[in-house]
C-alpha cells in the first residue's frame, strides 16, 4: 500500500459546460483538470503533471466528478460510471488492475445518482438508495463484510434509503434519508464515530447524530452537516482538523465551534473547509502548506486554533479539499485555490506555495470544482452550440445522407461525440453522431411525397453544451416517363398481341416497371415491363360493341422516384367470319319441305342466336329465320307441284351487321316428282 498522504471528497452534481477561456480551448466535455498526474490520475491520455488546466478525456454529459488518492470518477446523466488513473486495486472498477489514463467505463452500473473517492476505493450511490463499492477493502471500507480487494462493484451490506455519499482514505460514509449517518472501514482514530477504535466491515451508525444533510471523509476524520447550518466532526484531531481548541481525537461527534451557518462542507487530508451562507470560506486544521488560507504556512500558532475565515475570498459559490490544497468557486465564476503546489494543483502556472487564494488561470465562468489528493478539478459552463444544415436533393427511392455541422458558438470548434436527429416535415427518419468535424449523417431513402420538404435537424443538449437546431430544405425529385401504345387491328374473335411502351421522356427504355393495360376500361392486367421497356398481352378480341375503333390504354402508376404517365392508342376491330352449315336434303314437289342452317361465329364456332338467316331456292326467297340459342334456322318451303324434278340451288345467306361480315352458302336440293 502506498503511503502518500491525501484524503477524497465526494461532490454534488453539477451543471457541465463547454467554454474557451484564456489562451486555452476545452473541446468535447469541458472538464478542466490539473495538478498531480503520475498514474494517469487528471484523464487527459498522459502521466505528465499540469500546472494550468488541460481537459480530460472523457464521456458526454459528464454530471459530477469525484478524486481519489491518483484516481478518478465521473457519472453521467445516464446513470453511468466512468473512472481512470490508478487501478493498482481494482479503484478503477473494470475488471483489471490496469492504469487507465483516460475514462473507462465501471462495470455494471446502471442508475447512478452520486460518486464518491477515497484513497484507494470508489462508491457509487444508486436511485434505489443503495451503495457500491469497488476497490481497495485492507479495511473493510467496501462494506460488503470482507477485506478483499474487488475490481468491480459489489453492493455494500445492510444499506437502503440512501441520500448521500463520502469516502475518506480508507472509511466510507452515508446519510440516510432519515437524517441519520452511518460509517465503515478503517475506524483507528475513531473517524467512523460508533464510540470505538475498532474497523467494521460492514456500516454501523454514527452515534449521537441526527438530521444531517451531508458528509465528507479526510484522511482519519469526518465531517457531518446538520440541516441546521452546525458543523459536526469526529475523529483524528492531532492538527485540529475537528476544530477544537483539545487537539486530541474526537471519539464522539462534537459540533464544531466559532462557524457561522454553513450550507456546504470539505475534508483535506487534515484540513477542513466549510462554506457559509454569507458566501465566505471557513478552515481549520493542518497548515503546513497554507491550505488553511491565512496568509501563512507552517504549523506555528495553529493546530488547535479555531475555524477562522480564508483572506481575500468572498462571494464563494462551492468548495472542495485536496490532500493539502484547497479550491473554492467564486459566484464571478472563477476558480481560486491556496496551498501546496508542487505539482501543480493550483493551476497559476507556478509550482510556489501558496498561503492566500490565487486565480487559476486559463479557466472563467466555472459551474462546478473538485479536488483529491494533489490534483484539481473544474467544470465550465455549457456551451451555445449551432447546427448547420445544408440543403438537398435527389430523385425519389433514392438513397441520400442528410447532413448536419455542429458546433459552439464562442470558439467555432466542431462538437464531436453528439448525437443529433434528423425530421422530415417534423417526422423522425434517424439519428447520426458527430465525428471530428462536427457531422452527423443520416441515410434517408427518399419516400413519395411532396417534391420540397423541410428538414429539420436538432441537438438536445447535454451536459457540456446547450441545445440548437436547424433547418433546411430537400427537394424531392421525379423522372417523367412516357407510356406509348402500338395500334393494332384484329376481327371479332380474332387474336392479336397488345403492345406497350415505357420509356423515359429521353426515350430510353424503362424496365422493371408494372405497366397495366385496359382496352375501353376494362382491365386486362399488368405486367412489368422488360429490358426493352414493353410489356405484351395476347388479346382475343371480344365481340364488345362490335366493329370499329378500341382505345387500348397502358398506364403506369410512378414509383420509385419514376412519374405516373399513360398513353392510348386504337384497336381497329374489323367484323367477324361466321359459319353457315346448310341441312337440306331432298323434297317431294307438291308438299311443304324444311330447310334448315346451324350458324357458327368463327374461330371460336360458338352458335349465334338471334342473327336473321335468308333461304333462297333457285335465287327465289323461301323466307327469313332466326338462329334459335341451339344455332339452327329452319323455314318451310312449300314446293310448288310445278316444280321440275332434279338438282336446284338452294342458298342460305346472312346480310351483315355490325359484328359480322356478310356470307352466304349454297347447297343442292333435289326435287322428286
Amino acid at each position: 500500500m502506498r503511503n502518500r498522504l491525501w484524503v477524497p471528497c465526494a461532490v454534488a452534481s453539477l451543471v457541465l459546460g463547454g467554454i474557451t477561456a484564456g489562451s486555452r480551448a476545452f473541446a468535447g466535455d469541458p472538464l478542466a483538470a490539473w495538478g498531480n498526474n503520475y498514474r494517469g490520475h487528471l484523464g487527459d491520455g498522459t502521466t505528465e503533471s499540469r500546472s494550468t488546466p488541460v481537459a480530460v478525456v472523457g464521456p458526454a454529459n459528464v454530471t459530477a466528478v469525484a478524486s481519489g488518492e491518483a484516481h478518478g470518477l465521473a457519472l453521467t446523466a445516464d446513470g453511468l460510471v466512468w473512472a481512470w488513473g490508478d487501478n493498482e486495486y481494482g479503484q478503477v472498477g473494470d475488471g483489471t488492475v490496469i492504469t487507465r489514463t483516460t475514462p473507462v467505463p465501471v462495470v455494471g452500473l446502471t442508475g447512478v445518482v452520486a460518486v464518491a473517492a477515497g484513497g484507494f476505493h470508489s462508491l457509487a450511490l444508486k436511485t434505489d438508495g443503495t451503495v457500491w463499492a469497488w476497490g481497495s477493502n485492507d479495511f473493510g471500507q467496501l462494506g460488503d463484510g470482507s477485506t478483499t480487494d474487488r475490481w468491480t462493484p459489489v453492493c455494500v451490506s445492510d444499506l437502503d434509503s440512501i441520500t448521500g455519499i463520502a469516502a475518506g482514505w480508507k472509511h466510507s460514509l452515508a446519510v440516510r434519508s432519515d437524517g441519520l449517518v452511518l460509517a465503515w472501514g478503517d475506524n483507528s482514530s475513531r473517524q467512523l464515530g460508533d464510540d470505538t477504535s475498532v474497523a467494521r466491515l460492514r456500516p454501523v451508525h454514527v452515534a449521537y447524530l441526527d438530521g444531517i444533510v451531508q458528509v465528507a471523509g479526510g484522511w482519519w476524520h469526518s465531517l457531518a452537516l446538520r440541516s441546521d447550518g452546525t458543523v459536526w466532526s469526529w475523529g483524528a484531531n492531532s492538527d485540529g482538523q475537528c476544530g477544537f481548541i483539545d487537539t486530541g481525537a474526537g471519539y464522539q461527534p462534537a459540533a464544531v465551534p466559532g462557524l457561522p451557518p454553513v450550507t456546504a462542507i470539505a475534508c483535506g487530508a487534515a484540513h477542513s473547509l466549510a462554506l457559509a451562507q454569507d458566501g465566505t470560506a471557513w478552515a481549520w486544521g493542518r497548515n503546513a502548506m497554507g491550505q488553511l488560507g491565512r496568509g501563512t504556512a507552517g504549523t506555528t500558532g495553529v493546530s488547535g486554533a479555531p475555524p477562522a475565515k480564508v483572506l481575500n475570498l468572498e462571494g464563494v459559490a462551492a468548495i472542495a479539499a485536496g490532500y493539502e490544497h484547497s479550491v473554492a468557486l467564486c459566484s464571478d465564476g472563477i476558480v481560486r485555490a491556496w496551498g501546496r503546489n508542487a505539482d501543480g494543483e493550483l493551476g497559476d502556472d507556478t509550482h510556489t506555495t501558496r498561503s492566500l487564494p490565487v486565480q487559476v488561470i486559463g479557466i472563467t465562468g466555472v459551474t462546478g470544482i473538485a479536488a483529491g489528493g494533489p490534483s484539481s478539478f473544474a467544470w465550465l459552463p455549457r456551451a451555445d452550440t449551432a447546427l448547420y444544415v445544408p440543403d438537398r436533393s435527389g430523385i425519389v427511392m433514392e438513397r441520400i445522407e442528410l447532413k448536419g455541422y455542429l458546433s459552439r458558438v464562442q470558439d467555432h470548434a466542431w462538437v464531436a461525440g453528439r448525437r443529433l436527429e434528423f425530421r422530415l416535415d417534423g417526422s423522425l427518419v434517424g439519428s447520426g453522431q458527430t465525428n471530428s468535424s462536427g457531422l452527423a449523417a443520416c441515410g434517408y431513402t427518399i419516400s413519395a411525397g411532396a417534391p420540397t420538404r423541410a428538414i429539420t435537424v436538432s441537438f438536445a443538449g447535454d451536459a457540456a453544451n446547450n441545445a440548437s437546431s436547424g433547418s433546411a430544405i430537400l427537394n424531392a425529385q421525379v423522372v417523367a416517363t412516357k407510356v406509348y401504345v402500338v395500334d393494332r387491328t384484329a376481327k371479332i374473335k380474332g387474336y392479336t398481341v397488345l403492345k406497350v411502351y415505357l420509356f423515359l421522356v429521353t426515350n430510353e427504355p424503362l424496365p422493371g416497371k408494372s405497366v397495366s393495360v385496359r382496352v375501353d376500361g376494362t382491365s386486362i392486367g399488368t405486367l412489368s415491363s422488360n429490358a426493352a421497356g414493353y410489356v405484351q398481352f395476347g388479346y382475343t378480341v371480344p365481340e364488345g360493341p362490335g366493329a370499329g375503333p378500341r382505345t387500348v390504354t397502358g398506364q403506369f402508376d410512378g414509383t420509385d422516384g419514376y412519374m405516373r404517365s399513360s398513353g392510348s392508342g386504337i384497336l381497329t376491330v374489323t367484323q367477324g367470319d361466321l359459319y353457315i352449315w346448310p341441312y337440306i336434303r331432298t323434297g317431294k314437289a307438291g308438299t311443304g319441305h324444311m330447310l334448315k342452317a346451324y350458324v357458327r361465329s368463327l374461330p371460336d364456332y360458338k352458335t349465334q342466336p338471334g342473327k336473321a338467316v335468308a333461304f333462297k331456292v333457285d335465287g327465289s326467297d323461301v323466307g327469313t329465320a332466326v338462329v334459335a340459342s341451339d344455332g339452327w334456322a329452319s323455314v318451310t318451303w312449300a314446293i310448288p307441284a310445278s316444280e321440275p324434278a332434279g338438282a336446284h340451288t338452294a342458298t342460305c345467306e346472312f346480310a351483315g351487321d355490325a359484328w359480322y361480315r356478310p356470307v352466304a352458302v349454297n347447297s343442292q336440293f333435289n326435287v322428286v316428282p
